[in-house]
């Protein structure tokens, strides 16, 4: 029997009263952490940590090194003033392999993975021994209707659980990168949001310029980009990586249906990098600004490390994807 991917589209545990999860980013070059309050208090501030991680241990949105990645993992959790004992984590986009499948969704639950298993077999190039694989309605069942598809290789998911589980958490969810954006974009944007938007996250080694439209992701790109986490302090980093971003949103709005982005944001840890956000504002043509899902606490700690914990603020989120 194939194994599922941990609630990738299901959703996980969020129920009120229950303790919020904690959202765990494991990046190429740290490990950040973030738990929202249980009480919904705007007035309180989430508990986060951030541990960089040794050189190697995470690659390629692989882990290498699963022991050192837990025990970095449990470090941050140490540092945080409340116990968690419940993780999300996510896998890559670029890993994922997403379809919409056209089925009978009024099919019995088993009968329809069933289904939906042969027809991973036929958009899969490894073997299917390999493959952790989920499936979500987007159509309420009842008849002819679309099924999303979403598979990835089983050792990067039981990698993340294990060094959850390493530092002493349950993994109750493993995500894709995208989705947990998605939950989090209304903390940057706001639902009235007009037209698309982007996210670009100046990673350790690469630029990824994620795309939504309608609060639903629509494009994901990765361009390598060397040495981006060190957010350097010379000038040359940033005009590069500006310029870099303008290349890719120009890219997406040259060959996209969506058209022109409304707005980028600045994610990642190189995001407050001297220079960048100024060399971004002047090289993109829509205005280009550092993402930040805590604008209540505006001087505080937790808003310089903002644009560091967007994906473990969005995977702390409870809830799977939106039906579409």
């Amino acid at each position: 029997m194939l194994q599922s991917l941990a609630g990738i589209l299901r959703g996980f545990p969020g129920s009120r009263g229950k303790p919020r999860p904690l959202g765990v980013d494991i990046g190429s070059s740290a490990v950040k952490l973030l738990r929202w309050p249980d009480n919904h208090d705007p007035e309180q501030p989430p508990d986060y940590a951030i541990e960089p991680l040794p050189p190697g241990a995470v690659a390629s949105g692989a882990i290498r090194d699963v022991e050192a990645v837990g025990r970095r993992i449990a470090k941050a959790l140490a540092a945080m003033p409340r116990r968690a004992s419940e993780a999300v984590a996510a896998v890559p986009a670029a890993a994922v392999m997403q379809r919409k499948l056209e089925m009978d969704t009024s099919l019995p639950e088993a009968e329809l993975e069933a289904l939906v298993t042969l027809e991973a077999e036929r958009h899969v190039s490894w073997p299917m021994a390999e493959a952790s694989l989920d499936f979500r309605r987007l159509d309420a069942a009842g008849g002819p209707g679309r099924v999303l598809l979403t598979v990835c290789r089983r050792e990067l998911v039981e990698a993340r659980e294990r060094a959850l589980r390493l530092a002493g958490l349950r993994p109750i969810a493993v995500d894709v990168e995208h989705h947990a954006m998605e939950r989090v974009l209304d903390r940057l944007a706001g639902k009235k949001e007009a037209g698309p938007v982007a996210i670009a996250d100046i990673g350790a080694a690469a630029i990824r310029l994620h795309v939504f439209a309608g609060g639903r992701s629509v494009h994901c790109e990765a361009s390598p980009f060397p040495g981006a986490g060190e957010a350097s302090r010379d000038p040359a980093f940033a005009r590069a990586a500006a310029r870099q971003i303008a290349q890719a949103v120009q890219m997406f709005q040259s060959s996209s249906r969506h058209g022109r982005l409304n707005r980028v944001f600045l994610c990642g840890a190189a995001a407050l990098a001297d220079g960048l956000a100024e060399q971004a504002r002047q090289a993109l043509d829509p205005p280009a600004q550092i993402a930040n899902p805590f604008p209540a606490e505006a001087g505080k700690p937790i808003a310089l490390a903002a644009p560091a914990l967007l994906l473990a603020a969005g995977l702390a989120i409870p809830g799977g994807i939106a039906d579409e």
